[in-house]
C-alpha cells in the first residue's frame, strides 16, 4: 500500500468516525431491543447469562463483547453506543484490504471506493450508533470474505483457518449466520478451492467450524427452533417490502429498518400525491449504486461468481423463510452480504471507463449522500427511536409530577425507565411505586387462575381469554386498578397513564366484537400482546375517566401519556 493510498484511507476514517459520532448520545435514551441486549450483557456468568440468551433470539458473542465492554468502560448510554462505533470503524480497514486483495495486481482505486462506500453507508452508520449486533457482525463477515479473498490468492492453511475461526465467530454472533457461512463455503469449494488443496481446506474450514460450533449447537438450536420464536406476526411478508432492501443498501434513507411504509409504491406514491424528496434522495442514489454493482459482476471472473452466487443464494433463503412465515424480510438480517455488495459495487465503479461519468455519478451519489445527512430530520443519526424509554419520562417530568401522583405503564416493566429517573428527587417517588401491564406477564390483570408466564400462552390460553375480552367487565381488573390506583388518590393528585401506541391500537369495541364473533379468524389471527394492550388500555381509560377529571393527553415518539386529576 503507497503512501496516497494510506492518506485516502485516513482521510475516510476520519470522516467515517466524525459522522458516526455526531448524534451519538440520543436524546430519546434506548429502546427495547437495546434494553434486552444490554439487560443480557448485564446478566451474572455463568448462573443467567446463558438462561438470558435462550429466552432472546441471538447467538451469545456479542453479548460476551458487552459484557466486556461493560466491564471496561462506563455503561451509560453514549459509552455504551460506542461499543458499535468501534467495529464500524474497523469495518472500514477491512473492507479497505478486501478491496487490495480482490484485485491483487492493481486492486488500489476498489480499496479506496470500498473503504469509502463502507464509510458512508447510512445502513451503516445508523447500527454504529446501535446497541445491538449488526455492527460487529458486519465486521465479523467483512473479515470472513477479506480472507475468502485470500484463499482465492493463496489457498494455504492459514488462510483456510483464518476463515474458518472468523466463519465461527460469525455463526456465534447471528442466529441464521450458519446459512451464509454454509454457502460461502460451498461457494469457495467451487470457485476457489484447486483440487490439490481440497483436504486441508475440508479440514480447516469446514470441519474446523462445525468442531468448534459443536460446544453452541444446543445453545443455537433451542433459541432457532422454540416454538412460537421465528415468526413476522409483527411485520406481515408482502414482495413489494422486498424492495426496501435495495433503497437501504444505496441510499441515506432508511424506510426499512423503521417499517415505516407497508408496500414500497407507499414511499414514493400515496393519496395521489408524489414523495419528490424519496424520488430524488433514495431513487437516484439506488440506481446509481445497483448500476455500479451490474458493472461489478459483468467481468465473468470466478471471485465474481462466488460472491453472487452467495448474495443470491442467501437473499433466496431468506426470502423463502419469510415467504414461510419464519422470519421478517428486512434488510438487518442480511447484513452478512452486505461486504459482498459492497465490495462489488466499487468494483463496478472503478471498471467504467470514462473517466467524466465517473466524477458525474460520484458526485450526485455523495452530494445527494451527505445533504441528507446533514439536512433531513430522518437521516441514520437523527431517527429517533420512538420507544426510547426516556422519552415518557422526560414528558411526564415537564407535566409536573409530584410525590403523590401515580404512574402506570404499558408494555415495558417500569424497571426499564429507572434508567433516567433521578430518585434522590423526592417528586420522583411515584416511579418507585409505579404499576404497569408488561408483555412478559400479563395474565394475572385478566383474570385468575392463568399461567404469569407469557411464553406459555399457545392457542389454548388465548382462546381461555376470549370470554374475557367479549366483554368491557372486568371485576378482577377493576378490583385491581381500585386496589393500586384509584383508592389512593387524593384530591388534587394525579394519575399518569404511559402507553405505548403501537401495541395497542384496537378500539375497546372492536376487541369485543372479534371476540364475540362467531366467525374466529379475525381473532385468531390477530395476535395476542396487541389484544390484551388494547383491551387493559381501553379498560383503565374509561375506567380513570369515570372516576377522575381528565386532563388529555401528551405525544412523545411511540408513547402517549393521558393525564387525569382527583377532583
Amino acid at each position: 500500500m503507497n503512501k496516497k493510498n494510506l492518506l485516502y484511507l485516513i482521510l475516510i476514517l476520519i470522516g467515517a468516525t466524525l459522522l458516526r459520532l455526531w448524534h451519538l448520545d440520543k436524546p430519546e435514551g434506548i429502546w427495547n431491543d437495546e434494553y434486552l441486549t444490554l439487560r443480557i450483557a448485564n446478566a451474572r456468568l455463568f448462573a443467567d447469562f446463558f438462561t438470558a440468551i435462550n429466552s432472546n433470539c441471538h447467538a451469545p458473542l456479542h453479548y460476551l463483547y458487552l459484557k466486556l465492554w461493560i466491564f471496561i468502560f462506563k455503561d451509560t448510554d453514549a459509552y455504551l453506543r460506542l461499543s458499535s462505533l468501534v467495529p464500524g470503524v474497523l469495518s472500514i480497514i477491512v473492507m479497505f484490504f478486501a478491496g487490495l486483495e480482490f484485485k491483487k495486481k492493481d486492486g488500489s482505486n476498489v480499496a479506496v471506493a470500498a473503504a469509502f462506500l463502507t464509510g458512508i453507508s447510512s445502513f451503516l452508520i445508523y447500527f454504529s450508533q446501535e446497541i445491538r449486533i449488526y455492527s460487529l457482525l458486519f465486521f465479523i463477515t467483512s473479515l470472513v470474505l477479506l480472507y475468502a479473498l485470500k484463499i482465492f490468492n493463496s489457498p494455504s492453511k492459514k488462510n483456510f483457518f483464518l476463515y474458518s475461526l472468523f466463519s465461527l465467530l460469525l455463526v456465534l454472533t447471528h442466529t441464521i449466520g450458519f446459512v451464509f457461512v454454509f454457502l460461502s463455503t460451498a461457494a469457495l469449494m467451487v470457485f476457489a478451492v484447486p483440487k490439490k488443496n481440497t483436504k486441508d481446506f475440508l479440514l480447516f474450514s469446514i470441519l474446523g467450524v462445525i468442531v468448534l460450533a459443536l460446544p453452541f449447537v444446543p445453545l443455537i438450536s433451542s433459541i432457532l427452533f422454540k416454538n412460537g420464536y421465528f415468526s413476522q406476526w409483527w411485520a406481515p411478508f408482502n414482495f413489494s417490502r422486498t424492495l426496501f432492501i435495495f433503497t437501504d443498501i444505496f441510499s441515506p434513507v432508511l424506510y426499512d429498518t423503521f417499517h415505516v411504509y407497508n408496500t414500497f409504491s407507499d414511499a414514493f406514491y400515496k393519496n395521489g400525491v408524489i414523495n419528490v424528496g424519496y424520488l430524488v434522495f433514495a431513487i437516484i442514489p439506488t440506481l446509481i449504486g445497483i448500476t455500479c454493482f451490474v458493472n461489478g459482476v459483468l467481468n465473468p471472473k470466478k471471485v465474481q461468481g462466488y460472491m453472487l452466487s452467495v448474495i443470491i443464494c442467501t437473499v433466496l433463503v431468506v426470502l423463502i423463510a419469510a415467504m414461510a412465515g419464519k422470519i421478517v424480510f428486512v434488510t438487518k438480517y442480511m447484513i452478512e452480504i452486505l461486504p459482498l455488495v459492497v465490495l462489488l459495487t466499487a468494483e463496478g465503479f472503478c471498471a467504467f471507463k470514462s473517466k467524466a461519468f465517473k466524477i458525474a455519478i460520484a458526485t450526485i451519489f455523495i452530494v445527494l449522500n451527505l445533504f441528507f445527512f446533514a439536512v433531513s430530520k430522518t437521516s441514520a443519526v437523527k431517527l429517533v427511536r420512538e420507544e426510547g424509554q426516556r422519552l415518557p419520562v422526560a414528558t411526564i417530568e415537564h407535566l409536573g409530577l409530584k410525590k403523590n401522583d401515580k404512574i402506570m405503564f404499558l408494555y415495558y416493566p417500569k424497571e426499564w425507565f429507572f434508567r433516567y429517573i433521578d430518585f434522590k428527587n423526592p417528586d420522583n417517588a411515584p416511579y418507585e411505586n409505579a404499576f404497569g401491564v408488561s408483555k412478559y406477564d400479563y395474565s394475572y390483570f385478566l383474570a385468575k387462575n392463568l399461567p404469569h408466564n407469557e411464553s406459555s400462552y399457545g392457542i389454548k390460553e388465548k382462546n381461555s381469554l376470549k370470554p374475557v375480552f367479549a366483554h368491557k367487565e372486568n371485576d378482577f381488573l377493576d378490583d385491581w386498578l381500585d386496589l393500586r390506583i384509584f383508592k389512593e388518590l387524593e384530591r388534587g393528585d394525579k394519575f399518569f397513564f404511559v402507553d405505548l401506541t403501537s401495541v395497542s391500537f384496537f378500539p375497546m369495541n372492536v376487541i369485543n366484537d372479534i371476540a364475540s364473533s362467531k366467525n374466529t379468524s379475525s381473532y385468531d389471527s390477530a395476535p395476542l400482546l396487541y389484544i390484551v394492550m388494547s383491551y387493559v388500555k381501553g379498560f383503565t381509560l374509561e375506567k380513570a375517566k369515570k372516576e377522575l377529571v381528565y386532563g388529555g393527553y401528551y405525544n412523545t415518539g411511540a408513547w402517549r401519556i393521558y393525564v387525569f386529576e382527583k377532583a
